[in-house]
């Protein structure tokens, strides 16, 4: 893969990025998808547009704060830049916390199934994610270590130089692990598997519980992100250990917890149902 002009054209001294234009992509593709599974399930689909611009505040706060917060030694040293966007830096589980905490608000306010609502969204946000990970190709970022691999990524000396530690120097490479396709082809096929678990729930709604898709996308995408991490080599640290990985643990915990709730509850809606029919039967 050879390096790419991160910006897709100007106007003076404004200049439009490629990331920018997939992220509004994935936005809008993510929009169109939820809309239709919200049909699928028979749900109002006019919800998807109502929740649609507060997840998009709540995701992009929720990703600089994250962002910020894992580099804060750097942000310290000139606050001012927490604030310049155009830099970069943006923390996808940030995306994700931002979004889930949006939907918790919106449901309630609604009067919406938080689960049922979370189980839709989430092939949106994983096929989303797949998108905007093209952005890190037009912006040389989210690489992996040099690699002699046939697709490896071409990355400009002056942006390896950014990652030359007295540790690992790897002046001299040209191409490198290309970790950001890994995990868009990842997230596409999670996104296909969270799919035909849409397919499954519509046909047989009495054997699953509702936020079994949305905690099956949380547990199996923090599973694939901690492998891909291991390969890249601009992953924040705290302690001497990747930030993502302690990430990922905290949220393969949540999710064990989540499925423990959504099983039992699950188990006791059905036991109560159970018991409601043998009593219209007597």
């Amino acid at each position: 893969m050879a390096a790419v002009d991160p910006v897709a054209f100007s106007f003076g001294n404004f200049e439009i990025r490629w990331y920018g234009i997939l992220i509004a992509i994935a936005l809008i593709v993510g929009i169109v998808l939820s809309y239709f599974l919200a049909r699928y399930r028979g749900e109002r689909a006019e919800e998807v547009i109502n929740f649609a611009p507060f997840s998009v505040v709540f995701g992009v706060i929720g990703a600089r704060l994250l962002h910020v917060v894992v580099n804060w030694s750097h942000y310290s040293r000139d606050p001012s830049k927490i604030f310049a966007f155009r830099e970069g830096g943006l923390a996808i589980q940030g995306v994700m916390l931002g979004g889930v905490l949006a939907l918790l608000v919106f449901c309630r306010v609604r009067k919406l199934n938080f689960w049922l609502w979370a189980d839709i969204m989430a092939p949106a946000l994983v096929l989303g994610q797949a998108i905007g990970r093209w952005g890190n190709y037009f912006n040389q970022e989210a690489f992996g270590f040099p690699t002699n691999l046939p697709w490896g990524i071409h990355i400009d000396q002056s942006v390896v130089a950014l990652y030359n530690t007295a540790k690992n120097d790897y002046s001299g490479f040209q191409y490198f692990h290309p970790t950001f396709f890994y995990e868009f082809l990842a997230n596409l096929l999670l996104c296909g598997m969270l799919l035909f678990l849409h397919r499954l729930y519509k046909k047989r709604p009495e054997r699953f519980p509702e936020g079994l898709i949305f905690t099956t996308y949380l547990g199996i995408y923090a599973i694939y992100r901690s492998v891909i991490e291991y390969y890249r080599i601009d992953s924040s640290e705290f302690l001497g250990i990747k930030v993502v990985y302690i990430l990922d643990a905290i949220t393969i915990i949540a999710v064990l917890i989540m499925i423990n709730y959504l099983v039992k509850k699950f188990r006791l809606k059905k036991a109560q149902q159970a018991n409601e029919g043998k009593e219209d039967l007597e």
